[in-house]
């Protein structure tokens, strides 16, 4: 009974995703958008069929494991495949999200000695996006790394960006669930919201920079759960020095691991992401801490002089627009608010285990979002993936919900 409630919660994630696909395909605003969603809405309505199939046959888990990775195929590797060809044979500017083409930019800066927090990219693959685009790296150094290949290779296919963010990505989160204490089903659920579904399926194939960070934040949360803070603290640094999103969960794994096992723990999972993301940081700061400020810190949150190019609709960004003469302050005000969220969860509603550490994350993502100044499609993966880890963790049992010792 319980294979068949699983196939058939399988046949209605590919058929919410076939919907999904579709609408996007008909509506994104997107270029990139609409051919991911026109290759994707096919493997996504087959595998719906399949999975009821499977439902109804009452067919074994191996199965399903199966049926998701063809899914994943057709869905996700099929069109970021397409996309890496047709972006070789025309401009490199062109089949790919900015978030790609500014890491493979700065990476080139890097490799020629030059800060790429301090350059522009006025011309190139970028002459044609917007001026905030063009002029600042968004991210923080570690995303670098994932410009290297076509920094050293030139603009071979296997050199995209969102080849190798797809490529840690699977090995990172692939990783990570195989060594999840938890059931094979939520294993499965959980590999399925992160590269499966379109929560990662269209990430991968347009952009794809906050995959690898998920799979990372996941790897710290999965290692957390077994009690294992040096690689949970290292995990959690790689993510924390590649981009700012995953700051999020640091708190929270911290105050768990404090409350649970004591100050001395909560310190030696804190020092482990200490020790790594700060000498990334403080190497490209010193190199430039005006430049490092302004495309790392203020350029994300709306605060740079330019504008970022992140558009999708929230309640921040109406109220930045329908004041724009007080930006700054309206800005400021909405991360307060963002702030006295994650103070009040760690003071009030501190998490006592690894999956509320992960629920509270969640949430604050969630209500960052609807406040942003400016946001991306792809922040509102973040809150999702943190619940699925959530309930993930939270299977494996009272033995492993223990934080970390």
């Amino acid at each position: 009974m319980r294979v068949r409630r699983h196939a058939a919660l399988d046949a209605g994630s590919y058929a919410g995703s076939a919907v999904f696909a579709l609408v996007v395909a008909g509506f994104a605003s997107i270029p990139l958008y609409r051919e991911w969603g026109r290759v994707a809405v096919g493997p996504y309505t087959a595998g719906a069929a399949a999975a009821a199939f499977l439902a109804i046959r009452g067919a074994p888990s191996r199965a399903r494991i199966w049926l998701a990775l063809l899914v994943l195929a057709g869905a996700a590797l099929l069109p970021l495949g397409l996309e890496v060809a047709w972006r070789a044979r025309t401009s490199p500017g062109q089949h790919v999200q900015a978030e790609a083409i500014v890491t493979e930019e700065a990476a080139k800066a890097l490799v020629h000695g030059r800060d790429p927090y301090a350059v522009t990219y006025l011309h190139g693959p970028l002459a044609d996006r917007p001026l905030g685009t063009k002029t600042h790296f968004p991210y923080l150094p570690g995303m670098i790394a994932f410009g290297l290949p076509r920094a050293l290779a030139g603009d071979r296919p296997i050199a995209d960006a969102r080849v190798w963010f797809a490529v840690a990505t699977l090995a990172i989160g692939g990783t990570a669930l195989a060594m999840a204490r938890s059931p094979a089903g939520n294993r499965l659920r959980a590999f399925q919201w992160l590269v499966v579904l379109p929560t990662g399926a269209l990430l991968m194939a347009t952009g794809g920079d906050d995959l690898p960070v998920l799979g990372l934040m996941l790897l710290a949360v999965v290692l957390a759960g077994q009690e294992r803070p040096l690689g949970a603290g290292i995990a959690l640094g790689i993510a924390a020095a590649t981009k700012q999103t995953a700051w999020i969960l640091v708190p929270f794994l911290v105050a768990t691991v404090a409350l649970a096992n004591g100050r001395r723990t909560a310190a030696k999972l804190a020092g482990a992401a200490a020790a790594v993301v700060l000498p990334v940081i403080a190497t490209f700061t010193a190199w430039n801490p005006g430049a490092f400020w302004e495309d790392a810190v203020r350029f994300p949150l709306g605060l740079g002089r330019q504008q970022t190019s992140a558009a999708t609709p929230t309640l921040g960004s109406l109220v930045v627009h329908a004041f724009p003469e007080a930006r700054t302050g309206v800005t400021i005000a909405l991360i307060g608010v963002v702030a006295i969220l994650v103070a009040y969860l760690l003071v009030r509603r501190p998490p006592t285990s690894v999956a509320g550490a992960a629920s509270r994350a969640a949430a604050v993502f969630a209500v960052g979002f609807v406040f942003a100044p400016a946001a991306r499609f792809g922040y509102v993966v973040y809150p999702i993936e943190l619940l699925v880890w959530a309930s993930l963790i939270a299977s494996q049992g009272t033995t492993s919900r223990r934080a970390v010792g």
